[in-house]
C-alpha cells in the first residue's frame, strides 16, 4: 500500500521538479538578459565618452595654441575639469570647465596655462613660457566629466570609468570621512564616485604604513593601496624626500579660497604636497559649572589657582586644577607632548630648536644657537617647578586629561579641538579661549593643519586629484565636514562662518590665523620625541632639569643640521 501511494505521488514530485527548473532557466535567462542590457548600455556610454576628443594643438597663431577639447557626441558632458601638463616645467595646471555642450569645442590657450601656473599664491614662480618652440614641446592632456551618472577618465590615450576611490586616515578621522563620503550624503547625490576610507588605529601606525608604501609598493594586510592619505602636514618633509605624493594641480582661482597659513603649512620648497584639510592648535577649556562664570583668567598661575579653588568650593578631592595632557614612555621611544605643552613653554622662552616664524613656501627659518640656547634652558628649568608643585602631572596622558575633565574632576582644560565632540556629547557649560602665559612672553601655540595627499601610485589618479582640487577645497566642503565633526575649517569662507555661529570653536579659529605654523621636516619625528622625553623627565624630576635640557639643545641642534643646511 505504501509503495503504491509513493508511486502515485510520482508525478507531483515531477511537475515541481519541472516548474523549479522552468523558474531557474527563467531567472538564468533573465540575468542574462539583463548583463546583455548592462553591457550594451555600458558599452554605449564608453563609445559616447570617446567622442571627447581632446589633444594638445599647435595652431598657426599663438590664440589658437592650447589644450583643446571638442564634444562629438549629441549629448552635453558635465562637470568637466581639464588639466595640462607641461612637458618643460613638469608641472600641471587646472581648468574647470563646466559644461561642453554638443557639438562644441573648447580651448584652454597655451599663454593662460602657463599663466596658472607660473601665477600660484604657493610655490616659487615659474619662469613664463613663450614662443612657438615651447609650444610645440610634448605636453599632456587629461579630462575628467560627467557622462550620465558615471565620472569619467579621458587622456589622448584611453577613456575609462572611475568607480570607487581608497582613502587612508587615522580612525578619528575615517570615521568622520566616511560619514561625509556616505552612500547617502551630499557628496554622493553630486559626486558619483564611492569612497572607500580604510581606517588606522593611530596616526602613527598610518605614517609607518605610509612609509612601507612608498619604499615597497605594499599595503599591510586589509588594506587597498590608496588613493589619498590623510595626514598631518609635518609629513611633507619626508613625503618630499621619498617622492610619494604628487603636486595637487590646483587652480588659482581654488587656492584663493584657502587659508594662505593652511598653504604655507603644506608648501615645502616652492611646492603644494597637499590640500589642506582641517586646522588644529590648542586652547584652554574652563567647566563653569565648577568655576562659575566671568572673564577667564589671565595668567596660567591665575587658572590654577582658580581650578585649585573650584576643586575645594566642590568637594572634589580626586581632581586636578588644569588638566594638560603629558604622558609616560612608550615602548616606541615616545613621552611628553610638546605640542599641548607648547603655549607655556612659548610664553617662558622656549623655542623649537631655534624655529622662528618662517617665510612663505615652507622655508623654514632657524635662529643661531647662541641666540636661543639660554632661553631655551630656562624655561624647562622653570617647567620643572610645575611638575614639583604638582601642577602639571607627567603620567597624565591624553585619555585621563579627556575623563577627567569630561567627569567634572578638572575646572580647567588645556587641549586641541579634538575634544569639543566629547565634551558637545555631555552637554558641558564651557568657555574657550587661550592658553594663558606661564611666563613674560605670549603664550604662542603651534597650529598644525592635516591634508589630503595624493599617492603617486593611486589607482584612480586622476578622480583622486579631481577629488581634493576641485571638490574637497570648497568652502560647502569645509562647512559639511565640520557639521559632523567641529573641527576649524581651512577655507576662508568657512572659517569666517564657524567664527560667527561657534562661540566655542571660535578662539580655535582665531589661533590658527595667527599661530605659529609648526614645523615640518624630514627629521621632525626625532626632534619631537627628543623634546617630548625632555619634558617628561624635567616634570618628573628625572635628573637635573638645567643638565636635561642643556642636553637636548645640543641634540636637537646636531639633529636639524640638514635642515639649516649644514653637511
Amino acid at each position: 500500500m505504501r509503495s503504491l501511494d509513493f508511486a502515485a505521488g510520482l508525478p507531483f514530485f515531477s511537475d515541481v521538479s519541472l516548474a523549479a527548473s522552468t523558474i531557474v532557466a527563467i531567472c538564468a535567462a533573465i540575468t542574462a538578459v539583463t548583463a546583455l542590457i548592462g553591457a550594451v548600455r555600458s558599452n554605449r556610454r564608453k563609445d559616447r565618452a570617446r567622442r571627447l576628443k581632446i589633444g594638445w594643438q599647435v595652431g598657426s597663431e599663438a590664440e589658437r595654441t592650447g589644450a583643446l577639447m571638442f564634444n562629438e557626441s549629441k549629448l552635453a558632458f558635465e562637470e568637466v575639469v581639464l588639466t595640462v601638463t607641461c612637458g618643460l616645467h613638469g608641472r600641471e595646471a587646472r581648468q574647470d570647465v563646466g559644461v561642453l555642450p554638443s557639438g562644441q569645442d573648447y580651448l584652454w590657450a597655451s599663454g593662460s596655462v602657463h599663466e596658472s601656473i607660473s601665477s600660484r599664491p604657493v610655490g616659487r614662480p615659474v619662469e613664463q613660457a613663450a614662443g612657438t618652440s615651447h609650444d610645440s614641446r610634448p605636453h599632456g592632456v587629461q579630462v575628467t566629466f560627467r557622462n550620465g551618472r558615471g565620472f569619467w577618465f579621458r587622456d589622448e590615450a584611453q577613456v575609462k570609468r572611475v568607480r570607487s576611490l581608497v582613502i587612508w586616515a587615522e580612525k578619528t578621522r575615517a570615521v568622520t570621512l566616511s560619514q561625509y563620503f556616505g552612500r547617502r550624503s551630499y557628496f554622493r547625490r553630486a559626486y558619483p564616485v564611492s569612497v572607500n576610507v580604510q581606517p588606522f588605529e593611530r596616526t602613527e601606525d598610518l605614517e609607518a604604513a605610509f612609509t612601507k608604501l612608498a619604499a615597497t609598493g605594499d599595503a599591510p594586510r586589509g588594506h587597498d593601496i590608496p588613493d589619498v592619505v590623510v595626514g598631518p602636514h609635518d609629513w611633507i618633509g619626508r613625503v618630499a624626500l621619498e617622492e610619494s605624493v604628487v603636486e595637487p594641480p590646483i587652480s588659482a582661482q581654488r587656492l584663493r579660497q584657502i587659508s594662505p597659513v593652511a598653504l604655507d603649512a603644506l608648501s615645502r620648497d616652492g611646492r603644494l604636497y597637499g590640500i589642506p584639510y582641517v586646522f588644529d592648535t590648542v586652547a584652554m577649556i574652563r567647566n563653569n559649572a565648577l568655576t562659575g562664570p566671568g572673564p577667564m583668567p589671565a595668567t596660567f598661575a591665575g587658572a590654577v589657582a582658580a581650578g585649585r579653588d573650584a576643586l575645594r568650593s566642590n568637594g572634589i578631592e580626586d581632581g586636578v586644577a588644569l588638566a594638560l595632557q603629558v604622558g609616560a614612555p612608550d615602548a616606541n621611544g615616545n613621552a611628553g607632548d610638546p605640542y599641548h605643552l607648547w603655549p607655556l613653554f612659548s610664553s617662558l622662552g622656549g623655542s623649537f630648536f631655534g624655529y622662528r616664524e618662517p617665510g612663505h613656501y615652507g622655508e623654514d627659518k632657524f635662529d643661531d644657537i647662541s641666540l636661543w640656547r639660554p632661553s631655551f634652558v630656562d624655561a624647562f628649568v622653570r617647567l620643572a617647578e610645575l611638575g614639583r608643585d604638582g601642577t602639571l602631572s607627567p603620567k597624565l596622558g591624553r585619555a585621563e586629561a579627556v575623563s577627567l575633565f569630561l567627569e567634572g574632576r578638572a575646572p580647567f582644560f588645556v587641549c586641541s579641538s579634538r575634544a569639543l565632540s566629547a565634551i558637545r556629547a555631555r552637554n558641558l557649560d564651557v568657555t574657550v579661549g587661550p592658553v594663558p602665559a606661564a611666563g613674560e612672553l605670549p603664550a604662542r601655540p603651534l597650529v598644525s593643519t592635516y591634508g589630503f595627499f595624493i599617492y603617486q601610485g593611486a589607482q584612480s589618479l586622476p578622480a583622486a586629484r579631481d577629488l581634493v582640487s576641485s571638490y574637497l577645497s570648497q568652502p560647502r566642503a569645509g562647512l559639511d565636514l565640520n557639521r559632523i565633526q567641529p573641527l576649524v575649517p581651512v577655507q576662508e569662507e568657512a572659517m569666517s562662518t564657524i567664527a560667527e555661529r561657534d562661540a566655542v570653536l571660535s578662539p580655535y579659529v582665531d589661533q590658527c590665523r595667527d599661530g605659529l605654523i609648526m614645523p615640518s621636516r624630514p627629521e621632525m619625528r626625532e626632534a619631537w620625541q627628543l623634546l617630548g622625553r625632555t619634558e617628561y623627565q624635567v616634570l618628573a624630576g628625572d635628573g637635573d632639569p638645567r643638565a636635561l635640557a642643556e642636553a637636548a639643545a645640543t641634540a636637537g641642534w646636531e639633529l636639524l643640521g640638514t635642515t639649516r643646511g649644514v653637511g
